[in-house]
């Protein structure tokens, strides 16, 4: 229990933090950390299924 309102607390603390001194940095960074992700969930599938066809 403990534990979990201190997390909280930490997790409260530090995005306001991030946000002061970054503004809205962080979420750019995150969209662009999810597409880069997505591009290379589906470089790894189109690999697989070219590799299955040989």
């Amino acid at each position: 229990m403990y534990y979990k309102a201190l997390g909280f607390i930490v997790w409260r603390v530090g995005t306001r933090y991030l946000r002061k001194r970054y503004g809205t940095a962080p979420k750019k960074i995150g969209a662009g950390a999810l597409v880069a992700v997505g591009v290379a969930g589906a470089i790894v599938i189109a690999q697989k299924r070219l590799g299955s066809a040989d």
